[in-house]
């Protein structure tokens, strides 16, 4: 019994060796892209979460934007309350104030004078 291959039987029994040999090497190439694969997968719904996870911290933050926008205007509002009524005691207040400084340094200077000349009298008389 002879066994008889021709040229092409045996490049196709080389060819299908190949083959096998190559899907042998494979399988492990292949089982890593699936884990790969499932690893993007999660990522991509972890990533799904956190970007829920923002924009309902981006509407949060919107809301308290408007809030603290609302709050430095009123604080402006009553910083130039603030710095009218201070004018508007200045204003009420100058005047008085200042004729009534003038009168007690008038007072102070007129007394001073008057008690120098006492004194310089009294002074004056004795040595007479």
């Amino acid at each position: 019994m002879a066994f008889t291959v021709t040229i092409s039987e045996l490049a196709l029994l080389l060819a299908a060796i190949a083959f096998f040999i190559l899907i042998i090497y494979l399988i492990p190439a292949i089982i890593q892209l699936r884990n790969t694969a499932k690893g993007v997968e999660d990522v991509s719904q972890e990533a799904k979460e956190a970007i829920k996870g923002l924009k309902t911290l981006f509407n949060k933050i919107n809301s308290h934007t408007d809030d603290v926008g609302e709050v430095v205007k009123k604080i402006k509002d009553v910083g130039l309350k603030a710095t009218y009524l201070a004018d508007i005691v200045v204003s009420q207040l100058k005047i008085p104030i200042i004729t009534i400084v003038s009168l007690i340094a008038g007072v102070d200077f007129g007394l001073k004078h008057f008690r120098k000349k006492k004194e310089g009298d009294k002074h004056g008389g004795e040595q007479q």
